[in-house]
């Protein structure tokens, strides 16, 4: 079983960054900054249920160890591009995943990425006025998905969709 004891401390970090990076990537592309702060409760949230429900392996040390950073509040992005660098952490998270010596868990972490990108983008209406008509994702956030999925070397699923198993 692979734990973050097989990768190097840099290796690491970048995986136990992502999640915030992409959940701030999606949270960028709202319409307010209303929007972005429910978005960014929204990662919390999942982050949270996800640590209760403890997956072993790869993916449960990534979501412990994340849930441990977000204890302090989300990581401060200030003087970055929110978006850009949710897309170069999914990068770098699918590049290092790509070496993962079990196939199986690296697809689970990248399916647990993916589906913050979802999440996120689906707390909040998009484009409506006053909560009325909008969409649920936006243009944008779909292409921020897209985007996302791309760099991690996942499939993005569109909206409507069920995920592949």
């Amino acid at each position: 079983m692979t734990n973050r004891e097989s990768f190097s401390q840099e290796q690491w970090l970048a995986l136990v960054d992502a999640g915030p990076a992409i959940a701030r990537a999606i949270a960028s592309t709202a319409g307010s900054s209303g929007q972005t702060e429910t978005e960014l409760g929204a990662f919390v949230q999942i982050v949270e249920q996800a640590a209760a429900d403890a997956p072993a392996g790869l993916l449960g040390d990534i979501v412990a160890d994340t849930y441990g950073r977000l204890a302090g509040g989300l990581p401060d992005a200030r003087g970055s591009d929110p978006y850009m660098g949710g897309i170069e952490a999914a990068r770098k998270a699918g590049a290092i995943l790509d070496v993962q010596p079990d196939p199986a868990e690296a697809q689970r972490a990248r399916a647990w990425y993916l589906s913050i990108a979802q999440r996120v983008a689906e707390a909040t209406r998009e484009g409506g006025v006053l909560g009325i008509g909008g969409e649920q994702v936006s243009q944008f956030e779909r292409e921020a998905i897209k985007a996302i999925a791309d760099a991690l070397g996942a499939t993005a699923v569109d909206e409507g969709e069920a995920p592949a198993d």
